[in-house]
């Protein structure tokens, strides 16, 4: 299954398959470059990692290497959340954190187990953004149980009252 894209005002969300393809990465970085010219500032983006993805290998990790410049320029925060409870998951996300945050920006990079963990680390005024796009990836299933915490629904009913016409567009 290929990589799953929704993009919203000033935020994107990938939903990665169950074997990551090179031919997505290209697909992000265009969705997400794409978005961050619409609004005219750098915006959200969020990638949900599921629980029992395996490891990308050598040639995948390569070519995200090379794309991860350019994402960077894009993006005024980069989410992973990587499912899932545990020793084994819990050091995926160490893992991934440590080695993202010597190579980005500081508070740019975040690794997180719930959706509903996310709106901390943006700023306040993308909190409604990211509301509209975790609510969109709900709407369509794009989000685990695990991923969404009961504390997600609650964020993702008071976002969708605020502003339901997300404008979201799917890929």
């Amino acid at each position: 299954m290929t990589c799953q894209l929704i993009t919203t005002q000033g935020a994107v969300f990938a939903l990665w398959g169950d074997k990551p393809e090179i031919a997505d990465i290209a697909r992000v970085k265009l969705a997400v470059e794409a978005a961050a010219a619409e609004c005219g500032h750098p915006i959200v983006y969020v990638t949900r990692v599921p629980e029992d993805a395996p490891a990308p290998d050598a040639q995948f990790r390569a070519h995200l290497d090379q794309a991860l410049p350019g994402l960077l320029q894009a993006c005024s925060t980069y989410h992973v959340l990587l499912e899932g409870d545990g020793f084994a998951v819990a050091m995926k996300r160490g893992v991934l954190t440590g080695m993202f945050q010597l190579s980005w920006r500081r508070k740019t990079f975040f690794v997180h187990a719930k959706a509903s963990e996310i709106a901390a680390h943006v700023a306040l005024e993308e909190r409604l953004t990211v509301s509209k796009l975790l609510e969109a990836a709900r709407r369509r299933n794009l989000l685990g149980a695990i991923a969404l915490g009961d504390e997600g629904r609650a964020a993702s009913v008071r976002g969708s009252s605020i502003g339901a016409s997300s404008g979201s567009r799917t890929h």
